[in-house]
């Protein structure tokens, strides 16, 4: 069994309690979790924590998942972010991927799929300079 100091953590930044208590509870097992009620307080937890991916919602009060995204892409362009949104509009989807969200899931979803998806993105490596500086380095670059 993983050690707490082991477990890749997960940012949930939703404005729904209920959500956040759910996510808690399916992915709590597997990973350390961090939770935000709200953009500004997402961004305070980022600050500082390492975290290894944000599971945002994109319509909330306040700063909205969108506006985080981008402060996210600016501070830290490597870090993975899993967009959950009720909304079904595919623009609203694209302008979420262009931003630089790495995965896009509509709510309500299967709970297996989303656990699923949160593994591959935590399991999947990056070549981005930040992870190849990380502890986990599956390849070397000179």
């Amino acid at each position: 069994m993983k050690l707490m100091a082991d477990k890749k953590k997960v940012l949930i930044v939703d404005d729904d309690p209920d959500l956040r208590g759910g996510l808690v509870i399916l992915l709590g097992q597997n990973y350390e979790i961090l939770e935000a009620p709200d953009g500004d307080s997402g961004m305070k937890i980022l600050s500082s924590a390492k975290v290894n991916l944000v599971l945002l919602d994109v319509a909330m009060p306040g700063m909205s998942g969108l506006e985080m995204l981008k402060n996210v892409r600016e501070k830290w362009p490597a870090l993975r972010v899993l967009m959950l949104t009720a909304q079904t509009d595919l623009k609203l989807a694209m302008q979420a991927l262009d931003l630089g969200a790495t995965a896009y899931i509509t709510k309500p979803f299967d709970f297996g799929g989303l656990r699923a998806e949160v593994k591959r993105l935590l399991d999947e490596p990056s070549h981005s300079k930040e992870e190849q500086n990380s502890e986990y380095r599956p390849w070397r670059v000179s």
